[in-house]
This record gives structure tokens, sequence and C-alpha cells, in this order.
């Protein structure tokens, strides 16, 4: 193909320090947002998009964008068609798709829009073919929608007449968006052999070119789709299946991406993302990765760290500067680095310095890599003794103590024992959760089974996991006992564990009187308790057809499915499954809608401030009301965020502090376009239509989630306060406020 430069431009200036944090919230803009509309006049789909860039235009800058502070309350037809598109998507087409496939037709391309992206979310292959002409749209908005649906469609699975359908519209596509867009949904599918990601291949080579002499282009919309594209094209081929000579070049040149007129967040996130694509098949050369590492964004240099692992032991020099960047996030990723590449010839101690980094993120890595052995034995068990004897009975910071008593408990079990029991003790029940993974590293039985009759389910959990990994059988008596709670994570262990360890004389009463228990309930996010349940009843036996037979019909079609298939198994007469589904709750209204695009929901945490996050109805309608709903309601009061990783989410509002508790019925994903940028909010699933109220808020650009999870809100203020969450920070309140 020859030379390919996409451009002079150069990034240059200061260090962008918390890019989108601050009421900037994601940075959003228009080239930024991922969103599939443009801006036409007067709904709220319009408003939920331009409301999201003027609050970060008029506070970060002294831009102005056409709109900003003009969006009219008053519910549109537009609006209205909006929520009928809404309900009949959200019924996954059982009440039919008439309001869907009509709007398809409508004059305004903004509700074309809609109903293309609704049509796309039943992710059936057998609709693609409706949507190949909407790739001819006159509007660009539209055919930006139809190449996220049509890519959708095929989510998973061979993508079959998508993909031609994708690379052949960019010969004829001029607008940069649009073009953006095929790059990114044309990256994204899930090619089925090596001839299909060669067509793929060359259509990208293609788009390259269109691209480098697409000429006007300042919002760097085609750059970014195109990086986005690739990063997930290279991700998907691995080092197993590089890209062309030519796409390499390419992305080299998209690394070195300046703001141009477009800002300097958009360009920042082309150079992340092509970064990140050079990595997934090791392709950065480490001459470049030096150079990148004077990047003014932290996210460039973070995502340099996470490419050190293809220069092995050659990439002693890179990583060490790493671990000194002033950023902690580099420096987080800079360790995980230090522990694969150089751990094994230079020891631990980077690891152990570490430990005292004032960044509470890189020591909770610390301490964690610290949980396997050390050449330095003894500065490693001084050190994590010290820390252990830092834990504070008063409500001070537990968290360095918990993760170092973990750590210790496995390279000195005999030293940790007393800890152990202290920590067993503590009021903090996330404190006494660690204990338990401390006591089944330590093999302290005792402790395991004082932690077995715990108040709280995650501490009984965590203790009854590590009694299965020491005594196997010998926990049966805890399992049988863990049958009767109410926590769904509880309840899935104890049944697994006496399916795992084959314990003799488990009554299959117990497991039938659970699953009765957890079913009168009619939750549908306890699927996976009565799933785990009904695993243990077929694979325990000793089940009558009475036992089993009123499953058949039961409110939840995977539950009913598998007691028909153990019916199956145990008669040898074949049962049908006949669900009775519940009743779906209602879609917001346009009233409703209207009033979500003017709402913000602000979490007070507890000892650190305040997190303030809109709502974007105009991405995911039905769970932007269901959040502002539960806010409004005092659910999310007093919760927590239950689980933090450095460097990816803060996840939480759980009511029992962890994955498998939460609002009782299922929402539908609404998946968009929209990537998950730094400071987004998503919701939390176990799979597809499963989301039970639980967020998480990325901490970083986490595009791999991008098409799978459904984003419903964005930070705009507080995201310094995001980067603070620990384990177990409280979420004091949650209010819900009008813009």
């Amino acid at each position: 193909m020859g030379t390919v430069r996409l451009g002079p431009l150069r990034a240059s200036g200061p260090d962008i320090v918390n890019a989108g944090a601050g009421r900037s919230g994601t940075g959003a803009s228009p080239a930024a947002t991922g969103g599939i509309f443009r801006e036409p006049r007067g709904s709220l789909l319009r408003v939920g998009r331009v409301a999201a860039t003027c609050r970060f235009l008029t506070t970060v800058s002294a831009w102005s964008v056409a709109g900003c502070g003009d969006a009219d309350p008053e519910p549109s037809e537009a609006d209205s068609a909006y929520a009928g598109i809404i309900a009949e998507e959200d019924a996954r087409g059982e009440a039919g798709l008439d309001r869907v496939l009509a709007h398809m037709g409508s004059v305004d391309p903004e509700i074309r829009g809609a109903a293309v992206r609704a049509l796309g979310r039943l992710e059936d292959p057998d609709r693609a073919g409706r949507l190949h002409g909407m790739l001819d749209d006159p509007d660009p908005g539209v055919r930006t929608a139809a190449a996220a649906a049509l890519a959708q469609t095929a989510f998973g699975r061979d993508p079959g007449e998508v993909l031609p359908a994708l690379a052949a519209r960019m010969d004829g596509e001029s607008d940069p968006g649009v073009l953006g867009s095929l790059g990114t949904n044309l990256g994204r599918l899930a090619f089925a052999d090596s001839g299909q990601r060669e067509t793929a291949g060359a259509a990208f080579a293609a788009l390259v070119r269109r691209v480098e002499n697409l000429g006007e282009d300042p919002r760097l919309a085609a750059r970014l789709g195109l990086a986005r594209g690739l990063e997930a094209f290279a991700r998907g081929g691995g080092t197993e299946d590089s890209p062309s000579p030519e796409l390499v070049a390419a992305l080299t040149a998209l690394s070195r991406t300046g703001p141009g007129t477009a800002g300097r967040l958009v360009a920042a996130r082309i150079r992340r993302l092509a970064v990140a694509a050079l990595t997934h098949t090791d392709q950065l050369a480490l001459e470049h990765a030096v150079n990148l590492l004077a990047d003014e964004d932290w996210a460039v240099r973070r995502q340099v760290m996470i490419g050190a692992a293809a220069y092995g032991t050659g990439a002693g020099a890179l990583v060490r500067v790493g671990l000194r960047n002033s950023d902690p996030r580099v420096r987080v990723e800079a360790l995980r680095a230090y522990d694969r590449l150089l751990r094994p010839d230079e020891g631990c101690t980077a690891i152990l310095d570490a430990v005292a980094d004032p960044g509470p993120h890189i020591a909770t890595t610390a301490l964690g890599l610290l949980a396997d052995p050390c050449p330095e034995a003894e500065r490693q068990r001084l050190t994590l003794a010290s820390r252990v004897a830092a834990l504070d009975e008063a409500g001070g910071d537990w968290r360095g103590p918990a993760r170092a008593l973990h750590a210790l408990a496995g390279i000195a079990p005999s030293e940790a024992g007393d800890r152990i029991r202290r920590f067993a003790r503590h009021r903090n029940p996330f404190v006494r959760a660690w204990a338990a993974r401390a006591a089944a590293r330590a093999e302290a039985v005792d402790v395991l089974n004082d932690l077995g009759g715990d108040e709280d389910p995650n501490v009984r959990e965590a203790a009854l996991r590590g009694l299965g990994a020491v005594v196997g059988a010998g926990s049966r008596d805890r399992c049988l006992a863990a049958l009767e709670s109410d926590d769904p994570q509880l309840v899935m262990t104890a049944a697994g564990l006496l399916v795992d360890h084959a314990v003799a004389r488990t009554p299959v009463s117990a497991l039938l009187e659970a699953l009765a228990r957890f079913t009168a309930a009619r939750r549908e996010t306890e699927r996976d308790a009565r799933v785990a349940l009904l695993e243990a009843i077929g694979a325990v036996g000793g089940f009558s057809g009475d036992d089993l037979s009123p499953y058949l019909n039961d409110f939840d079609p995977f539950v009913a499915d598998l007691a028909a298939a153990l019916l199956t198994e145990s008669t040898g007469t074949v049962h049908e499954a006949a669900p009775a589904r519940l009743p779906r709750a209602p879609t917001p209204d346009a009233s409703r809608l209207g009033a979500l695009a003017a709402t913000e929901v602000r979490l007070r945490l507890a000892d650190l401030g305040d997190i303030v996050i809109a709502l974007r109805p105009d991405l995911a309608a039905t769970n932007a009301d269901r959040f502002a709903r539960l806010a409004g309601e005092g659910y999310f009061d007093g919760l927590t965020f239950h689980r933090v990783v450095p460097n990816f989410v803060i996840q939480g509002g759980s009511p029992h502090a962890n994955e498998y508790a939460g609002d009782g019925p299922y929402t539908r994903d609404e998946i968009s376009d929209h990537p998950h940028w730094r400071g987004t909010v998503g919701l939390s699933t176990r799979g597809r239509d499963t989301g039970d109220a639980q967020l998480f808020i990325n901490l970083v650009d986490n595009v791999r989630l991008d098409f799978n999870y459904t984003v419903f809100g964005e930070v705009v203020e507080g995201m310094e306060i995001v980067d603070a969450v620990q384990e177990g920070t409280v979420i004091e309140r949650a209010e819900v406020v009008t813009r």
C-alpha cells in the first residue's frame, strides 16, 4: 500500500491530568461521545446528547455549541415515538415490532436512527437484511446507527453478510462520522475464520486510504472510529494473527495524533487506542514505546506499560521509568509489568518498595503481588507483618492490613495465626471476610469454622469456600446450614461444594427446600442461585417427578428448561418447559424520558465527597429510569462499592455487597455504540438482559466492554472522588437532582 501517514499531527504540551475529571466528566464532545444521533432539533434524544456536550464545553473551555441551553422541556412527537420504540424494544419483539418497523420509515432521521438501533438490539441475524438498506439512508446519523445495528445483529457469531455489507459501504461514504462508525463496527465483528479476517483487513487498508485523503474532519471522527475498529480488530486476532504492515504503519501514525481543532482529549483517545492495538499484536516498537513514555496523556503512558510484556527482559529500563512516573495509574501498570517481566530475575525489591507508595491503589496492588514468595523472604515477612500490625480497631483504614494478612498467611502461616484470629473479631465484615481468606491459606480450620457461622453472608461464604478447600467433605454441616440463607452467593457456594466433594448423605430435601424458598420470592435476579440448586439436585439425585414438575411452568425460562432437562434424563420421558413469565415493568413514557434527560444523581460517599452522574436516557432509557427511581426511593443509601479493581472499574449498589444480590426484576441490556470511556457508568450484568441495578464506573477507557455492557450515565462531577474509592466505600446517600 505504501507509506501511511494519516496526517502530520503530533502530541505536545503539558501533562493531561485527570482527563475527563471534574465537571467535564468523561470529556464528552461531539467527536468523543460515540452516540448514534446527530443534532436534530427539539427532542429528548438530542437533549440527552447535547446536554452532555454542553456540560463539558461550558465548564472546561470557552467553546460553545449550537443548542446549549435551548432544550424544550415539553415532550415532542419525536419523544413519544421514542417511548413507543423503547416499549417494543424492551419486550424483545414479544409484543410485536410494528412501531419499530414503521418508525424506520419516519421523516425524522432521529427517529429512524432510534428504530434502527432498536432492531439491532434484538441481536437477531434474521433482521440484518432489513437493516442493510439503512446504510444508504440520506442522513449520516442514520447510516451511523445502521452500521452499529448491523454489527449488533451478528454479536458473538459468524458475521455472515454483515461483513461484506460494512466493507462495501466504505467506498461510497464521505461523512467522517459514518466512516468512523464503519471502521469501529467492522473491527468488532466475531470473525469465523482467517478468510473473514483477511477480508476485514483489506477493508481496513482501504479505509485508511480514505481517511488519509478525506480532507475536512475537524473533530477527528473518522480517525477516532478507525482507531476503535483497529483496536478491536487487533484484540480479536492477538499476536497469532497480526495486522498487515500497512495497518501497523497506520496505527503507528495514529499513535502520534495531535489535537488539531478537535481538542486534546479526542486526540489522546486516538493515541490510546492505537497504542493498545499495537500492544495486542506485539507490534509496538521499543524505540517508539520509549518516546511514548513522554506523552502528555497518562493513559497513553499506562498503555505503554501494558505493552511492555512484548519486550521480555528487554523492557527493564522501560518499566523502571514507569515505576517513577508521576501518575499513580501508570505506576500501577508498571508494577504489574515488573511482576511479570522482572521479578523472576530481579526479585521483589520494587514491589516491596511500592507498599509504601502514597497511592492507595499502588499499595493494594503491591500487597496482592506479595502473596507469592519472594527471594527477599525476610524483608517480605517483615513488610507484611508491619502492615498487618497497622490495623486500627477504632475505624482507621483496614484495607492494606487486611490484604497484608492474606499475603502473610500464605508465606508465613504460623506467624499469621494469632493475627488472623484478631482480624476475625473485627467489627467490619469486609475485614472478617479477608480473615476468612487468610485462614484458608493458613489452613486455620478452627477460625474457618467460627467464621462459617458469622452474621454476615459474605464472611460465611468466604469461610465456607475455605473449608471446602481445606477439609473438603468435612464442610458438609456448614454447607447444609448455608442452604437456609437468603443470600444467593452463599447458597450457590454451598450447593457447589456439596456436589464438588460428593458429600455423602446430602439430603436432596435440603436442596429442594432452598429452591422452593428462592422461587417463592419470585425475583428474576436470583436465577443464579436457583440454577445452582437445580444442578445440585440433579447431581445428588433422589428427587421425584413431583418435586420438579412445578418448575416446568416457572417464571424464568432458564429454570424451566433446566427442570425439563433433569426430568427428561431421570424418567426417560421427554418433558417440555412451558414458562409463565412475570409481567414486565412498564417502560418510561415521553414525559418521564424528558425529565430523565434533565436529571442527575448525586452519590455522597462517606469520608470522600460527592459523585454526580448525569443520566443518558437517549442511550439507555429503562436503565436510566430504574437508577433514578431507586435513588429517589433511598435504595442505594448505605450500600457500598464492594468491588474495586485499579485501572478497571469500581462496582457497587448490591444490598449484600456481592456480585449476586440486587434489585428484584431484571432489566434488559440497552447496548449502544457509546464507548466505555473513563467516567461512563455501566450496568453490571451476568449474561444478556440480567441487569439488577448494580452499577460500575469505568476508571479508564474500557473499550473491551463496548457493545456488550449498557452505558446509562456518565460522571460529570467528582471523578477524582471515583479515583479515590476503595473496597467497602459507603454510599451514604443518593439524591436525585434536576439540572
